[in-house]
């Protein structure tokens, strides 16, 4: 299957994705100055020593967990990019299922054909995690090396939408297995590539409300809590 369409949108996602690292950069680093401010207001008490051992600490946090939001967040509006402008989700799948069920472009029809009706209609749900599981893996590694920043990026927009994708046909597989004993690999595949864009977009999104929320508010206790402690020893 020729993916370079995909490619060309991943590469098209960069632009989004850095300025979306460097936005929430920005605003980590202004809650960094805020909770620094705050951090030392708490633990100073007479000792600038305290307050500025407090403010640090803030900062240090911020830091480390800023950068990792920011990371989470380009990556999640690389994705965004790629699902809202291009519609590309559906052509990974194709690709993913390509290799889940063996098939090659380059192989005769009736060949392809011969395959697939060997082993597409009620797969057990284990045997069909283990082939996806082993089609993304193959996915993943045949990405493009090199092309520095920009390249080691695209990469890591691409694995982390082939992680989503595998998320959302894993629960695809179980639900079908749950109701049927076992798993139509042609009909999932089908079903998948016409609606994975918004699935992955829903999941995507949900995702990096949660992230922002949970770190954005671990920087804060770990920030106040620290000042707090700090406020007690004797500087």
């Amino acid at each position: 299957m020729d993916l370079r369409p995909f490619m060309q949108g991943v590469a098209a996602a960069l632009g989004p994705a850095i300025r979306s690292f460097f936005l929430t950069a920005a605003a980590m680093s202004l809650l960094a100055v805020v909770l620094a401010a705050s951090s030392y207001a708490i633990a100073a008490d007479g000792s600038a020593l305290r307050g500025t051992l407090a403010a640090v600490a803030a900062l240090v946090a911020c830091a480390v967990l800023g950068f990792t939001l920011s990371w989470k967040r380009a990556l999640g509006a690389g994705i965004l990019q790629v699902v809202r402008s291009k519609r590309l989700g559906g052509m990974l799948v194709t690709a993913v299922f390509d290799r889940l069920l063996g098939v090659s472009e380059q192989a005769e029809a009736g060949a392809r054909g011969g395959r697939m009706a060997q082993a597409v209609e009620g797969v057990p749900i284990n045997e069909a995690a283990k082939r996806l599981r082993l089609a993304v893996i193959h996915r993943v590694q045949a990405a493009p090396q090199g092309g520095g920043v920009r390249g080691f990026l695209r990469r890591q927009i691409e694995a982390r939408l082939l992680g989503t994708i595998e998320t959302l046909t894993l629960a695809r597989f179980r639900n079908e297995a749950n109701q049927k004993g076992g798993i139509d690999l042609l009909k999932a595949r089908d079903e998948l590539a016409q609606g994975v864009d918004d699935l992955v977009t829903d999941e995507i999104e949900g995702t990096l409300l949660v992230t922002t929320l949970l770190l954005v508010g671990a920087a804060a206790i770990a920030s106040l809590g620290a000042a707090a402690g700090i406020q007690y020893i004797p500087l």
